[in-house]
Order: structure tokens, then sequence, then C-alpha cells
């Protein structure tokens, strides 16, 4: 098993852990350069790279809060999922020790995360998507959308 986040910095905060790919799975690396979205309350996301392996899906992210409006924001109060094809969904295996995402102000995360299940082979683009049905600007659990491309399809 690995970390599914590990820290940036001192004051960086950790996901927690999940189960990685399946033994002896390396699965195959898509390079995300272009994928990132930002909410009004100051959320970032950045998508770095999503591996597919045989029994997961594990997308590499960093995102950071800087806020003057509030303390903190929870990224995962409605399940996160990826999205594919006609609206197939994999959802997010929730972190034991931070199960809502949360993210104190001033901080950042990065890691994986991890969603059970293969994207097929052939998508061209997933999206992934936070808090599905809150807005952008909500002060608690913004709602976040990124449109991932997937390099030649996976």
């Amino acid at each position: 098993m690995r970390p599914i986040f590990a820290s940036l910095v001192a004051l960086s905060l950790s996901f927690g852990s999940a189960v990685a790919l399946a033994e002896g799975s390396a699965g195959r690396v898509i390079n995300t350069p272009n994928a990132q979205a930002s909410t009004p309350v100051g959320v970032t996301l950045v998508v770095k790279k999503i591996t597919v392996g045989e029994d997961a899906t594990v997308v590499n992210l960093v995102a950071s809060f800087d806020s003057r409006v509030t303390g903190r924001v929870d990224l995962n109060r409605e399940n996160a999922v990826l999205v594919y094809g006609e609206n197939q969904r994999l959802h997010l295996r929730q972190p034991a020790d931070n199960r809502d995402l949360t993210i104190q102000n001033g901080r950042s995360m990065v890691g994986d995360l991890v969603f059970p299940g293969q994207i097929p082979a052939g998508t061209e683009r997933v999206t992934l998507i936070f808090n599905e049905g809150n807005t952008n600007d909500d002060i608690t659990a913004p709602g976040v959308t990124i449109e991932v491309p997937l390099a030649g399809g996976r």
C-alpha cells in the first residue's frame, strides 16, 4: 500500500491512506497538464496524472485553499465521482482519516484519490466532480468540476 496524500510541506495536510493499484499492476499513467479548476471561495485543484489499473483508477491531485471568507472547506461532503462515457461513474473510496477531504485555510494537500473500477480503453475525457449539486461559491462545501482530457484516449 502507498499513502493516498503525502505532505507537500510542513503546513500541508494528509488525505489519509487507501488501497493502491492491484498487486503487480503498475497501471497506465496518463499525464494531465491542463486539468485544473478554481472556485470563488479560494479552492484550487490541479489533476497531475491519472493511473488506470486493473482494479482502480487513481487520480493524483493537488488541492489548495486560501480564503478571506471561511476557515475551511470540505471537498467530499457529497461523495466525489469520476464520470466518463454516457454518465458512467466511479465513486471515490473515502480516506479513513479525512472522509470529507477537509482543507484548512492556507493549506494544501497532494496525493492520490482512489476510485474503484477502471476507465475503459478509448475514453477521451473524464470529469472529476466534487460536491455535485453545490455551487462553486458555497463557503462550506463548494461544488467543483474538472474536465480532464486523456491524451490519445485511455
